[in-house]
């Protein structure tokens, strides 16, 4: 059974924040979370291009973490048939010690079992041991080495989280009552 994926908040007490699926409305938020996350990055923003496929095309496995009228974070995956890709998940500086990080995985956890996914998979930098570690949490595995992947001498690891991966995550997710 599909639940339809529902607004995730933070606990009282704490800020509050909305993670939840993207929508055309928030291009400009995707747009400036871009900027003001990856301009001084070595591979750059996103073109509108890729933007616009995640907030009009993948909106429901598009995720953006929203405090009050301002973009704290987001998480862009891309389905094909049973196998998720999860292509990034940034959190803007001012929001990576808060829950932000933790709500926008929470959010990809649910997705993938709500849909019943067989796999995801993660491309990520080897010293990124901060989203490396995010992802082994997850139960990923390096499955492979992609070298010059943007760039000449750009190395990327491919790693991915597998149908058993998946049913722990379940078992966690509902015994913590993250899932129904």
């Amino acid at each position: 059974m599909t639940v339809p994926m529902q607004e995730i908040q933070a606990g009282p007490g704490v800020a509050r924040y909305e993670v939840r699926p993207m929508r055309p409305s928030d291009y400009p938020h995707l747009r400036r979370l871009e900027r003001e996350i990856w301009s001084q990055d070595g591979v750059g923003e996103l073109c509108p291009y890729y933007q616009r496929l995640c907030t009009d095309i993948y909106p429901d496995w598009c995720f953006i973490a929203m405090d009050g009228d301002r973009p704290a974070g987001y998480v862009l995956n891309f389905p094909n048939g049973k196998v998720n890709y999860c292509a990034t998940l940034a959190v803007h500086p001012d929001y990576q010690k808060t829950r932000v990080n933790y709500l926008l995985i929470r959010a990809l956890v649910r997705k993938l079992l709500d849909e019943n996914m067989e796999a995801c998979t993660f491309l990520v930098e080897p010293d990124n041991h901060e989203a490396r570690a995010v992802h082994a949490s997850l139960g990923a595995r390096v499955v492979a080495e992609k070298p010059d992947y943007y760039r000449e001498g750009d190395l990327r690891l491919w790693s991915v989280i597998d149908q058993q991966d998946l049913e722990r995550l379940r078992a966690r997710y509902t015994r913590l009552k993250l899932v129904s």
